[in-house]
C-alpha cells in the first residue's frame, strides 16, 4: 500500500491542529540544523517544551515527500509569546558524496518577521569524523543576524548520543552553545535534551525536553 497519500494527509491535519511559535527546527543537532534530512516517506511528530525562565510548550512534525527533501512545521500553543503564529522549514540535501553532505534550507517561515523575527536561510556541510561521529559547520545570512555555526555528534552506545553546538547571535557579537543528547526509549520514540548558555548580558541559560515519533521506516 502507497502511505504516501495518508502521510501527506497526516501533514496537513497536523499543520492544521497547531494554534500558535518556535522556529521550525529542521533535522540537526540543539540549536543548528545539519545536512541530514527525514527520509523519504517518513513522518516525524515532535512535541518539546522550553524552560528558559518561563515555561513553554511546542507542538511541531518534519516530513520527507520526497529523496533529499524536508519539511516542517512547528507551533507554540502554550506560554510565552503564544500570540504568535505557525513557523515553516524546508531544506533540501544534495546527494551525498565521498561521505560528505551539503544541505540548502531557510527556517522561522511565519509571513510576520515583525511580530516572529526573520526568516533564517542556511548553507550546511556534515560529514564523517570517524566511525560514528559527524561534524558540521554552516553559515546563516539572516537579515539581522549572519551567523556562523559548527557542532559534532558522537555515538557513546547503542542508545546513547551526545552533541554539542555553537552558533553565533547578535550579528557575531555574541553567541549560543549548547551540550545535549539523543536516545531512543521505545519503538519508534526517541527524547532529545539540551541546555543552551547564551553569552548576551541578561539572557537566561535555556533547557529543552522533545519527543520524537517517527511514523513510517522510510528508505534510508
Amino acid at each position: 500500500m502507497d502511505r504516501r497519500p495518508l502521510l501527506t494527509l497526516a501533514l496537513i491535519l497536523c499543520v492544521a491542529s497547531v494554534p500558535a511559535v518556535a522556529q521550525a527546527t529542521p533535522t540537526g543537532l540543539n540549536n543548528i540544523p545539519t545536512a541530514d534530512v527525514v527520509p523519504k516517506d517518513v513522518l516525524v511528530l515532535q512535541g518539546f517544551a522550553n524552560f528558559d525562565g518561563d515555561t513553554s510548550w511546542f507542538a511541531g512534525l518534519k516530513y520527507g515527500p520526497t529523496e533529499n527533501l524536508e519539511v516542517g512545521v512547528d507551533d507554540l500553543f502554550s506560554g510565552a509569546g503564544s500570540a504568535t503564529g505557525p513557523a515553516f522549514q524546508a531544506k533540501y540535501r544534495l546527494p551525498p558524496r565521498h561521505g560528505a553532505r551539503l544541505a540548502l534550507g531557510i527556517a522561522n517561515i511565519t509571513g510576520d518577521e515583525d511580530r516572529d523575527g526573520d526568516t533564517f536561510p542556511y548553507a550546511v556541510v556534515s560529514a564523517s569524523l570517524g566511525e560514528k561521529r559527524n561534524g558540521h559547520l554552516g553559515y546563516s545570512v539572516q537579515e539581522d543576524n549572519h551567523a556562523l555555526f559548527l557542532g559534532a555528534d558522537a555515538a557513546v552506545s547503542p542508545r546513547l548520543t551526545l552533541r554539542a553546538d555553537w552558533i553565533q547571535t547578535n550579528d557575531g557579537d555574541e553567541s549560543v552553545s549548547s551540550l545535549g543528547f539523543i536516545s531512543p526509549i521505545a519503538d519508534r520514540f526517541l527524547i532529545e535534551g539540551w541546555a543552551s548558555f547564551p553569552t548576551a548580558d541578561g539572557a537566561d541559560n535555556d533547557y529543552v525536553i522533545k519527543v520524537d515519533f517517527v511514523v513510517g521506516r522510510g528508505n534510508g
